[in-house]
């Protein structure tokens, strides 16, 4: 992404994305004389909606509005933002994940094109059939059933056309807004919109490559082989390109649709067990993960086994990751703060603000179950408490927890629905216990010491050699410290004002003697008897020695 192109190269679009702004009530921010000239001259600034004032809404509910008409990208971003809990306010993360992604078909023609535009050979010698009635339609992608030509039954997922351009566009332009925001808005800092932008870049172009998908399909299939549980379709590389997307169809159904269950005689409890067991089976022992595993992308065959859709967004979890993970739900089940302190301080980089606050929080947190076993705890309770902490205390978690996190939460709200007695802390503490037994293999801890040791060996050969050279250095006068300290800014800061005002004073100071000299010497030009040259030059030195005496009465003492 050039963020180093003209502003003005996506005038249109600037207008669109301000007009829609100011229709919401946020003319208090485009307002602003940076975006002056791209302010459409005729907008009617009258905030509502539907003829009903948009102030009868909430600011993160017209944030919301304003995103959903803005369209892909930004509804993408406001999804994709809704993983910070950690940067942004829980109000503003409900309102996220209420976006709707269902826009109208693409017209069937259009589709057809854009299908052959991505393959080589006619579609008549890759396709027997293909239904251009779409099963799905959303904001980036359409899904057509089809039949191969050797009979196989698939899907073809089709990118949009153009939608690539369209959101490398909104891109820049909320690089530009983001950074317009840090600049001059200093409360918006803690909430990183620059940051939350080059997340959101990085997340949408991985889900734009239909490729990945498809790779993503085929190592979930890797990690399952030979699981009698779970059914993962098939990916066909061959047909699959950047832009579509050619998988298995799946002949089954929801897991919300409760009367097929009961017809297929499959039961409820047992279901919800065996489907996020399988969810606890990729984080802990794959470490890859399902990171969307709403109801509508979790499916059952008429042969009980589960089946996840749409691979479009996964998660990865490292070791060291899982082991936080597992220490935290440990913690939780367990109302143990002090390890659950320890573990919010690895997550901040050993570093917490109010510390002592956050202690008490937690305690207060504890406090709120104390009578309540673990099955009469709210899961969503929890992790709503967990995401509060988080941002107060500016915690930075990595993405791909916070994704995980939301994830179990969606998880915990199928098992629910399946089992009212469902709870997700308590059937994850087997898994838990096994991943913290993991730590202490004998094997590992052997490990850890072969490592601990290499590292030392590495840093004693090499220790004679850094010695010589810092040494060489000292004797060269080539030694710099980089010192950064709030004190010794402020001390230059200060240094370099009397500096100023020191230097300000002799200058007003000569003024004044030069121009009682040349009054003195009667230096022409005369005006009515008095040197023109001194009184000027006079009344300039009063005018700044009385601005100088200002300064100093309102920063410092006389």
């Amino acid at each position: 992404m050039d963020l180093n192109e003209s502003p003005f190269k996506h005038t249109k679009r600037y207008r669109q994305v301000i007009s829609i702004l100011i229709k919401y009530g946020f003319a208090d921010f485009v307002s602003h004389t940076y975006f002056s000239k791209l302010v459409p001259k005729n907008e009617k600034w009258v905030p509502t909606r539907e003829g009903q004032s948009v102030f009868d809404f909430t600011r993160f509910e017209r944030l919301r509005l304003a995103f959903e008409e803005l369209g892909t990208s930004y509804i993408k971003f406001g999804q994709i933002a809704s993983n910070r809990p950690d940067l942004l306010p829980q109000g503003l993360i409900d309102e996220f994940e209420k976006f709707q992604d269902h826009v109208a078909p693409i017209d069937a023609e259009l589709i057809r094109t854009t299908l052959q535009a991505n393959y080589k050979h006619p579609l008549e010698e890759l396709f027997a059939e293909i239904n251009y009635t779409p099963l799905a339609s959303a904001s980036m992608a359409q899904v057509h059933r089809a039949t191969l030509i050797t009979g196989e039954q698939v899907v073809l997922k089709v990118q949009r056309p153009d939608i690539i351009d369209n959101i490398e566009a909104d891109i820049y332009i909320l690089y530009n807004l983001a950074g317009f925001v840090e600049k001059h808005f200093p409360e918006s800092k803690s909430f990183q919109p620059v940051g939350l932008v080059r997340m959101f870049e990085r997340s949408i172009m991985k889900e734009l490559n239909f490729r990945s998908e498809a790779a993503n399909i085929q190592r979930f299939q890797r990690n399952f082989a030979g699981n009698e549980f779970i059914y993962v379709p098939t990916a066909y590389p061959k047909l699959c390109t950047k832009h579509v997307l050619c998988m298995e169809y799946i002949d089954g159904f929801k897991v919300t649709n409760l009367a097929l269950l009961t017809k297929y005689g499959i039961e409820r409890s047992q279901l919800a067990l065996d489907g996020i067991n399988l969810y606890f089976e990729q984080v802990f022992d794959h470490g890859f993960f399902h990171a969307d595993p709403h109801p509508g992308n979790f499916f059952v065959l008429p042969n009980k086994k589960v089946c996840f859709i749409d691979f479009g967004m996964m998660g990865t979890i490292i070791e060291k990751d899982k082991i936080l993970l597992g220490d935290m739900m440990l913690a939780l089940a367990r109302r143990d703060s002090k390890t659950l302190i320890k573990v919010l301080q690895e997550f901040a980089g050993g570093e917490i603000q109010n510390l002592s606050d956050l202690e008490y929080d937690i305690m207060d947190f504890f406090e709120e179950y104390p009578d309540k076993s673990l099955d009469e705890i709210e899961p969503t309770e929890v992790m709503d408490g967990l995401n509060r902490m988080f941002f107060t205390y500016k915690i930075k978690v990595p993405q791909n927890l916070l994704l995980l996190l939301k994830a179990l939460v969606m998880i915990e709200g199928v098992g629910l629905f399946l089992d009212p007695k469902y709870n997700i802390i308590k059937n994850m503490e087997p898994y838990v216990e096994r991943l913290i037994a993991r730590k202490y293999e004998p094997k590992k801890l052997l490990r850890n010491v072969y490592e601990t040791y290499m590292d030392f060996a590495e840093t004693f050969v090499a220790l004679p050699k850094d010695i010589r050279d810092i040494m060489q250095k000292l004797k060269a006068g080539k030694v710099y410290f980089d010192v950064e300290s709030p004190s010794i800014d402020r001390f230059n800061h200060d240094f370099s004002t009397v500096a100023n005002r020191i230097a300000f004073s002799i200058v007003v100071a000569a003024m004044i003697l030069g121009s009682a000299l040349i009054i003195h010497a009667d230096i022409p030009p005369h005006y009515q008897n008095v040197p023109v040259l001194g009184v000027v030059a006079f009344v300039i030195a009063a005018f700044f020695a009385i601005r100088l005496l200002l300064a100093i009465s309102r920063h410092g003492k006389l």
